[in-house]
């Protein structure tokens, strides 16, 4: 997909707003002890520091787990992400799935609290990479 610069800009814009609309959410789900909704907001917080980073790079992906493999192998195996955030995404990726579909799967709030340092940072990196 071929955007405009200036609404290449406005779609990578957008995609940060909603990264930082959704650790805020994520924010005030872990508050309210509702962990598994948390888990998507923090999974969709880089999800959409991911698409912005694919906006400014003309990569787009139909699915998560393209985008997943898309992220790697444009961004991680390239050095240009370290490894720590390709198993960031993966395993946000896999926990919200589980968290979503599994009824029997339980996050623990201690595991998505250690992860939402790394969520914050994911997205600070993609920002600095793409500012």
């Amino acid at each position: 997909m071929s955007l405009e610069p200036e609404n290449k800009a406005e779609m990578i814009r957008l995609h940060f707003e909603k990264a930082h609309q959704y650790l805020a959410d994520a924010e005030l789900l872990i508050a309210s002890n509702s962990i598994s909704s948390a888990t998507g907001r923090l999974y969709y917080a880089v999800f959409h520091a991911v698409h912005a980073l694919f906006v400014a790079n003309g990569i787009s992906s139909k699915t998560h787990h393209g985008m997943n493999a898309l992220f790697n192998e444009h961004f991680v195996r390239t050095g240009l992400i370290d490894i720590k955030y390709g198993r960031l995404v993966a395993l946000l990726e896999n926990m919200r799935e589980k968290a979503d579909y599994d009824v029997v799967f339980d996050v623990k709030r201690n595991e998505l609290e250690t992860l939402k340092p790394a969520a914050y940072e994911f997205v600070q990196r993609i920002e600095q990479l793409l500012a």
